[in-house]
């Protein structure tokens, strides 16, 4: 049985004080998490972490712009849990801009604006489709990045300390 300890940090500043043998992933790294999530169940959701029935941890991150308006800026909004083995993994991306935004009558750093994005990672576990996790936000002018991060201690990495 493993011991769950979460991740310390964030993906923003992952290339200082990086914990050894922890991976970061994002987005666009649709092929590694599928392979990371398959053939798994998630045992516990604590927070923003997740743990794999093998004893790995996932630390779920949403984007952060890093400017002091609302672009690039996606919030973890969903973490789920899937008690059975996940046979299948999909992926639902519509991030919002500045564009779509304003099409649509809003402002991008309105709050009550209907045109939020997300990026969302379902799995299906016993012939149900889970949200296992889902960012909320906005892509804004397009500068600021977009997505998510997850950090990724394997399992290896915990039954070596």
């Amino acid at each position: 049985m493993s011991t769950f300890r979460p991740i310390e940090g964030h993906a923003s500043a992952w290339n200082r004080d990086r914990e050894d043998g922890v991976q970061v992933l994002d987005h666009d790294d649709t092929k590694a998490i599928t392979a990371l999530l398959m053939g798994k169940k998630v045992t516990k959701v604590d927070g923003e972490h997740l743990l794999l029935d093998d004893g790995t941890v996932i630390k779920a991150i949403g984007h952060d712009g890093g400017c002091a308006c609302s672009s690039g800026c996606y919030d973890l909004s969903v973490l789920n849990g899937a008690d059975n083995v996940i046979t299948r993994v999909e992926y639902d991306y519509s991030p919002a801009g500045d564009d779509e935004k304003l099409k649509h009558g809003g402002h991008p750093d309105d709050p009550d604006d209907e045109w939020t994005g997300y990026y969302r990672v379902f799995v299906y576990a016993d012939n149900r489709q889970i949200n296992l996790m889902q960012f909320d936000g906005t892509d804004g002018n397009g500068y600021y990045g977009t997505g998510f991060e997850i950090l990724v201690r394997p399992a290896t990495t915990e039954a070596t300390r």
